[in-house]
């Protein structure tokens, strides 16, 4: 029983530590989030003045056209990539388009990076969910924890697969099967301890 005991508090302890590293990540890509909304909506209302901020810094070399991560340059923002044929079925965003296409173009990038932090947060504060509920309950062999895990789990293999492509989406979605089935198993073990005790 003593070795359980310490077993216990190992476990305790370890999701403590996982549960104020998760939340210190949640916040980290909060503030990810926030910062990249509100840099986005920067971009978009510059406007023009955006534009032409990017071309004078290219023409004074801070920014390079150009793919390649380097030292030589303060900052690299690949200019060569602003598709030609965007276009908007409404009058007033094609005429923005039409007037400074690399503020709404970046603006979307940043946008959207902001949207790709704020689901890393959630996911964050989901995981931080899962330590506190085992610290709690002293097992990670609950109807509850399952159920979370199987949820944090497939949310994330549904953004591999819409993000990373299809390799590391079903490497998850196998994994998500594999841990969901051992936390089932863990459970029916739990049952049959506490019957015997």
């Amino acid at each position: 029983m003593n070795e359980e005991n310490a077993k216990i508090a190992k476990l305790k302890k370890s999701c403590h530590t996982g549960k104020i590293v998760s939340n210190i990540l949640c916040i980290f890509f909060a503030i990810g989030c926030i910062c990249s909304i509100i840099s986005a909506i920067g971009m978009w209302s510059m406007g023009r003045e955006f534009d032409d901020y990017l071309v004078e810094a290219q023409q004074r070399g801070v920014i390079e056209n150009s793919d390649k991560v380097g030292a030589v340059s303060a900052f690299e923002f690949n200019l060569g990539i602003v598709p030609a044929n965007i276009e908007s079925d409404i009058p007033a965003v094609q005429a923005a388009i039409d007037d400074h296409p690399m503020s709404i173009l970046y603006g979307g990038y940043v946008f959207f990076l902001g949207l790709a932090f704020a689901v890393v947060s959630v996911l964050s504060k989901m995981v931080s969910s899962i330590f506190g509920l085992i610290e709690k309950e002293n097992t990670p062999f609950t109807a509850k924890v399952k159920k979370r895990v199987t949820i944090v789990l497939a949310i994330t293999s549904g953004i591999l697969l819409l993000t990373t492509g299809s390799t590391f989406g079903i490497l998850c979605i196998l994994l998500t099967w594999v841990v969901h089935n051992v936390i089932d198993y863990g459970m029916t073990l739990q049952t049959e301890s506490d019957e015997t005790l």
